[in-house]
């Protein structure tokens, strides 16, 4: 059994949508496919340690500079704020609420995933096809 992580926000309803979701599916069949924390990022911030393996996981990191790879990281009202990552840590850093959500982090397997598509990065990993990466095994 693997664990993941949802950066959750209970006000945003994307991020209810993906929690609730993942809630499902880990009782799938009355099988746990994983354990599932549940991380309320505003009264609990990642680290900029965590958020930088979350990029890492999505494989932002190893995207161009020129495609913008970490406003994917950033609500709509912030993007074309920062010019580079360390400008996206200083922003997600104080303000915890400027991360967009959800997203999911397996740490056992490496992974990170969306709990939304993004426009112009149809590769990223959302949370149901994370899930069905552990329904398949």
């Amino acid at each position: 059994m693997s664990g993941l992580v949802v950066y959750h926000n209970p006000s945003c309803s994307k991020s209810r949508k993906a929690t609730s979701f993942l809630e499902e599916q880990q009782q799938n069949q009355d099988a746990r496919l994983y354990e599932l924390e549940i991380c309320r990022y505003k009264s609990d911030p990642p680290s900029r340690d965590t958020l930088e393996k979350l990029a890492t996981y999505l494989g932002l990191m190893e995207k161009d500079d020129s495609t913008r790879p970490w406003d994917v990281l950033l609500r709509p009202e912030t993007k074309n704020k920062a010019a580079g990552w360390t400008e996206t840590w200083e922003i997600l850093e104080q303000d915890p609420a400027l991360l967009e959500r959800p997203f999911v982090i397996d740490w056992d397997h490496q992974r990170a995933a969306l709990g939304r598509p993004v426009p112009g990065h149809p590769d990223l990993l959302t949370v149901e096809r994370l899930v069905e990466m552990y329904d398949s095994k």
